[in-house]
C-alpha cells in the first residue's frame, strides 16, 4: 500500500494516465501491478511500524508521485493555452467543447493542440519515461525518507512558469496574423463605413485563421518535441538523477 501511494500520485497528476476514458478498475489494477513490480526494489530495510508513521509516509509518497505527474501535465497545459489564445482570436470563443484531457471547457483549436501534444507524448514513449523516472525516484527518495520540499516546489514552479512561455511562443504566429487581419478590417471599415464589416470579417477571420493553424502545425510539432526534451530533464532533476 505504501509503494502504491507514489504510483497513485503519478496516475492522478500525469497526462494519459489520468484520462477519464480509462476505466477506474483498470487504473486501480494497473497501479497495484506496477507497485508489485517495484515492491522488492522500492521497499527500504525498515518500514514505518505505527499507523501515524504509515499515514505520514503514504502522504509523502502521494505528494512525490503527484509532483512527477504534474511536471508532464504542465507541458500539455502549455499547448492547451496556446490553442485557447488562437481560438479566441479566430472567433471561436463561443464554440467551446469539453476537453477530456484537462477536464474543462475549451475551444476546438485548444482540443486540437492538446490531442496533438498527447499523441506525440505517446509517440516518444513519454509514458514509459515517467514510469522509469518513478522507478528511479525510489532509489534517491526511499520510502519513509525526508521529502525534498524545496526541490519539489522549485521544479513545479519552474515547470508552471514555462506554461505561459511555451504557450505564447506557439500562439504568436497565428495571433500575429489575426492582429494584422483585424487592423486591415479596421481600415476597411474606416474607408467604407457602409461596408458590413461583421459579414465580411467573421468568415475572413475564420478562413485565414484555419489556414494559419494548418501552416503552423509542423512548427508546433517541433516545439512540442523540444518541450518534451525539457520535460525529460525536469523529471530527471525531480527524481535526483
Amino acid at each position: 500500500m505504501i509503494v502504491s501511494a507514489r504510483v497513485a500520485g503519478l496516475f492522478i497528476g500525469a497526462p494519459i494516465f489520468s484520462r477519464r476514458s480509462l476505466p477506474t478498475r483498470f487504473r486501480i489494477l494497473l497501479i497495484f501491478a506496477i507497485s508489485g513490480l517495484l515492491g522488492s526494489a522500492a521497499l527500504p530495510e525498515k518500514l514505518p511500524d505505527t499507523m501515524d508513521l504509515v499515514m505520514h509516509a503514504m502522504a509523502g509518497e502521494l505528494l512525490l508521485g503527484l509532483a512527477i505527474g504534474l511536471v508532464a501535465r504542465f507541458m500539455i497545459a502549455a499547448f492547451q493555452m496556446a490553442g485557447t489564445i488562437m481560438g479566441r482570436q479566430m472567433g471561436f470563443a463561443m464554440a467551446n467543447g469539453f476537453d477530456p484531457e484537462m477536464q474543462s471547457q475549451g475551444t476546438v483549436i485548444a482540443s486540437l493542440h492538446t490531442n496533438l501534444a498527447a499523441f506525440l507524448f505517446l509517440g516518444i514513449d513519454g509514458h514509459h519515461m515517467l514510469l522509469r523516472g518513478l522507478a528511479a525516484s525510489y532509489q534517491n527518495f526511499p520510502i519513509g525518507g525526508e521529502i525534498q520540499g524545496p526541490l519539489l516546489a522549485q521544479t513545479l514552479m519552474s515547470s508552471a512558469g514555462k506554461i505561459f512561455e511555451d504557450g505564447a511562443r506557439v500562439a504568436a504566429p497565428v495571433t500575429g496574423i489575426m492582429l494584422l487581419i483585424n487592423v486591415m478590417l479596421g481600415f476597411m471599415n474606416k474607408i467604407n463605413p457602409q461596408l458590413s464589416i461583421f459579414n465580411v470579417g467573421l468568415p475572413l477571420t475564420v478562413m485565414v485563421g484555419m489556414l494559419a493553424v494548418m501552416i503552423s502545425i509542423p512548427d508546433t510539432t517541433a516545439t512540442i518535441l523540444r518541450v518534451y526534451e525539457v520535460l525529460v530533464s525536469d523529471v530527471a532533476l525531480l527524481v535526483g538523477r
